[in-house]
């Protein structure tokens, strides 16, 4: 089945003079769309291959570069950077900007949502404002509350102020904490925890455009959407009938090896939604979507969509 794909950049709704790079992915044929969101320190074209896979399955995708982040800078200086202005809303309302320009292609189909690690937290945000947009939401890599964050979140507000483009000792923090389960692997290297899959962890690590450090402000604003997207109410203002599907590695160190994913998920049907579905993968880490097992997980997104 022939995909147009086209790379293009969408002007920000938040930002006039702010430009984000996204691609379409479009099948002739469309069953639905879904929007994906992708993690901190990586780019959108790191899901082109799962863009395409859905697109030949009659799933038209839209990928997109957040702003500080792949193609959407002006200057790779600015790679690990948001804004200085109320960043947290700017990521939550630009990801509802790219829905609406995805929807606006296709108006008679069922429009999906996907968001990946730091996407996943923003995806959690943009629910809780617009999920009537959306027929259903597949959440990846994502984690449950987090200890200590408000004093974290405190810190690092101050820390914004002050020296909001600082590239910050917290990145060490994070891969070291991320990381400290994996040290006895024979390929151990500073990427071990994203995925049991070696290529994929040499190819994160040899793209320019990933795992450039955070600045203060990058990790404020990483932080403050955590902390809204994993409050204890923070399904609230979501239907209850809203379908959810939640694929996880068992070994994903932010999802606390499963334990942060089953926790929001209990919580979810604690608070009465019908329709909450998960898929946790055996010894999988962080990427599920990059593991070598990556089809079997498509298929099963793939099957999840055409059943809602």
């Amino acid at each position: 089945m022939p995909i147009s794909q086209k790379p293009t950049f969408l002007t920000s709704k938040f930002n006039k003079e702010s430009k984000l790079f996204y691609t379409l992915f479009s099948p002739e044929t469309v069953k639905a769309t879904l929007l994906i969101v992708h993690g901190m320190q990586e780019h959108s074209g790191r899901y082109a291959e799962i863009a395409e896979y859905l697109a030949n399955h009659g799933i038209a995708v839209l990928t997109y570069d957040h702003l500080g982040h792949g193609k959407s800078v002006k200057d790779k200086s600015e790679i690990g950077f948001f804004q200085l202005d109320k960043p947290d809303d700017r990521l939550i309302s630009d990801a509802e900007m790219m829905a609406d320009h995805l929807a606006a292609q296709y108006q008679d189909v069922p429009h999906f949502i996907l968001g990946h690690s730091m996407g996943s937290f923003v995806t959690r945000c943009l629910l809780q404002k617009a999920s009537r947009k959306f027929s259903g939401a597949i959440i990846t890599g994502t984690g449950g509350p987090l200890p200590g964050i408000h004093f974290l979140r405190a810190y690092l507000s101050v820390a914004n102020l002050l020296a909001p483009r600082h590239r910050t000792f917290l990145n060490s923090v994070f891969t070291n904490v991320n990381n400290k389960h994996f040290k006895n692997d024979k390929d151990f290297s500073d990427t071990s925890w994203l995925s049991v899959n070696k290529k994929n962890r040499t190819a994160f690590e040899q793209d320019e455009l990933c795992g450039i450090p955070f600045t203060h402000n990058a990790f404020y604003t990483l932080f403050t959407v955590y902390k809204r997207a994993t409050a204890r109410n923070w399904a609230a203002s979501i239907d209850k009938s809203f379908p959810f599907l939640f694929v996880s590695g068992q070994n994903d160190p932010i999802g606390d090896f499963s334990k942060g994913v089953l926790y929001t998920i209990n919580n979810l049907k604690a608070d009465g939604f019908q329709d909450v579905e998960t898929k946790i993968y055996p010894e999988m880490r962080h990427e599920i979507l990059n593991e070598e097992i990556r089809e079997e997980v498509l298929n099963e997104i793939y099957h999840w969509i055409l059943k809602h």
